[in-house]
């Protein structure tokens, strides 16, 4: 369940794909949604985006939390110094956007005034009170920030493949099977 100095551990392994999936699902949905004419299918479908997005930061939370409690793996073998910052610096940006991009839409949701069901079984409680500029503001955020996350993500999915295919080393093993 834990990580080792060599692995990432099972419960690390499935937060990391988890939220991949889920963060995947949730960005072609909001893509989805904003293209949808106005009308009771866009704000049922809209309504899902956003339990989704309150599932998604409990779950990049409790990710954080593990990351905190739990033992890093070493670098590789092999990696520069100046690779290992890079990755650590990559690590620590996708936490970030994790955190901002739904956190930003429930800010945004809230300041414009609309609740959050989180899918019918309560509302999320308010942190922000209704402020046009506010939501205005969440709002660009929010649209910023997936774009962001999305390029962070190919980055990361690029670098596991390079180091898999081209230096040949165990990066991407440690995150699957190895």
């Amino acid at each position: 369940m834990k990580n080792t100095s060599s692995s990432y551990g099972l419960l690390t392994k499935i937060f990391h794909w988890v939220l991949f999936i889920m963060l995947t699902i949730a960005v072609i949905a909001g893509n989805v949604v904003h293209s949808m004419p106005k009308g009771d299918e866009k704000m049922e479908m809209l309504g899902q985006h956003k339990a989704f997005g309150v599932l998604i930061l409990t779950l990049v939370l409790l990710r954080f939390l593990w990351r905190l409690i739990n033992t890093k793996p070493d670098h590789i073998p092999g990696v520069s110094a100046a690779q290992a910052f890079l990755s650590d610096v990559m690590h620590w940006g996708l936490y970030v956007l994790m955190l901002a991009q739904p956190l930003s839409g429930l800010l945004m949701s809230q300041s414009a005034g609309y609740p959050i069901s989180f899918f019918g079984l309560g509302t999320v409680p308010t942190i922000i009170g209704e402020n046009e500029q506010l939501a205005d503001f969440f709002h660009e955020a929010h649209e910023i920030i997936w774009v962001l996350l999305v390029v962070a993500v190919v980055g990361h999915i690029a670098a596991a493949l390079h180091h898999h295919f081209i230096i040949k080393n165990d990066t991407l093993k440690r995150m699957t099977h190895g």
